[in-house]
């Protein structure tokens, strides 16, 4: 049903594309066709490279944090006309937009660029967006049980860049985050005490913050890798000075490795920790991002997880793949051992939608710590 609907809305937006002409200026163009030459399948790799196609994406939400909703993205490929030896991502424009039923919204444009052969890559992206989610106190004994609802009145405006050295697959760069939020807290039926303080803590909190970083890539494709591996190391700073109302600094490490294990079987890792340094807004601490885990549900000072996915080859360009993970957020490493484990379990599927941009696309369906579920339209890579 999914496969179905794409399509549709594929061949809807060609009349977007592509708007009429009188006949005098009509010239003729290489027939559109969403079939592979090369084994009859459906794949949208002609629209995209050749027509400067524009591909929709439908986006459910299941996320346990916002409630069930959905918005869509447009994502427009641009036309390479030069071509290289090696493996280059294309530029990709977007917009997005998406609401759920507690009243969560958000709508934003993003711009991805490849410069020269792979030698600069740069991410531009502006979010508006009124997000409505359960607090839970950073492991606090009362709210653990007792959630408190805020609204984050939020602007994001978000710039990376990276250069690559030499002709090594490192690169040196640095992003940049500026997140305006008015921040307010729901009241509580019947607790005016409480109430009082909960407004006295509404308040406009900006963050204003650098992230240097140094990244390891060899992975085969951007989209949906299934060899090498990312790694990468950076401390986002956060200070004053930049325009933030607090001086803080987490640092970051991420690690994701693809190792096929034959040509109908893939494996997937990854590993990431994150560590706070100072005081940071009580959203802006790490947490457990795990998928069927709700956002910000653990919260602490650090965080460590580990997550592993399988998929196997069912039939031509259908997959089948399993997933689980696990992780803790604490304080300290000597708190480390008191805290729970939070784990996800999961299954889902990939479509090879493009095959020669590599690009995947399919559904996630994932259990977190046995109580919570969600699932996922994913295009590309989870991860």
């Amino acid at each position: 049903m999914i496969r179905n609907l794409l399509v549709c809305l594929v061949l809807f937006s060609t009349t977007l594309i592509y708007p009429q002409q009188d006949s005098t200026q009509v010239k003729k163009k290489k027939k559109l066709s969403l079939r592979d030459p090369e084994d009859g399948a459906l794949d949208l790799s002609v629209f995209l490279l050749e027509q400067n196609g524009v591909m929709p994406v439908l986006i459910p939400i299941t996320e346990p944090a916002v409630g069930y909703g959905g918005g869509a993205a447009l994502l427009y490929f641009h036309k390479r006309k030069k071509k290289y030896d090696s493996y280059v991502p294309p530029n990709l424009s977007g917009v997005v937009g998406l609401g759920t039923e507690n009243k969560t919204w958000a709508a934003g444009a993003f711009h991805s660029h490849i410069f020269g052969e792979n030698r600069v890559r740069t991410v531009t992206a502006v979010l508006k967006g009124d997000v409505r989610i359960k607090y839970y106190g950073n492991d606090s004994e009362i709210l653990e049980n007792n959630p408190v609802g805020i609204n984050l009145d939020t602007w994001l405006i978000y710039q990376k860049a990276q250069f690559r050295i030499g002709q090594t697959n490192l690169y040196l760069g640095a992003s940049y985050t500026y997140l305006n939020s008015e921040v307010s807290f729901d009241t509580i039926p019947n607790r005016p005490l409480i109430n009082l303080i909960l407004k006295r803590l509404n308040s406009n909190s900006t963050i204003s913050a650098i992230k240097p970083a140094i990244t390891y890539d060899n992975r085969n494709n951007t989209f949906t890798p299934t060899k090498g591996i990312k790694t990468e190391i950076g401390f986002n700073y956060s200070a004053q000075w930049l325009g933030s109302d607090d001086n803080y600094g987490t640092l970051n490490t991420d690690f994701f490795g693809y190792l096929p294990i034959s040509p109908k079987f893939n494996s997937k890792y990854r590993f990431q920790g994150s560590f706070l340094f100072g005081d940071a807004p009580f959203y802006a601490y790490p947490f457990i991002d795990l998928r069927g885990v709700p956002a910000m549900r653990y919260q602490n000072d650090a965080t460590l997880l580990v997550e592993t996915e399988w998929a196997y080859n069912l039939y031509r360009r259908w997959w089948l793949s399993a997933f689980s993970g696990t992780g803790k957020a604490f304080t300290d490493f000597d708190d480390f051992g008191s805290q729970q484990w939070v784990y996800n379990i999961g299954t889902g599927f990939r479509y090879n939608i493009a095959r020669r941009l590599g690009v995947d696309m399919g559904a996630d369906f994932a259990w977190g710590n046995g109580k919570d579920f969600a699932f996922y339209i994913v295009f590309g890579t989870s991860w």
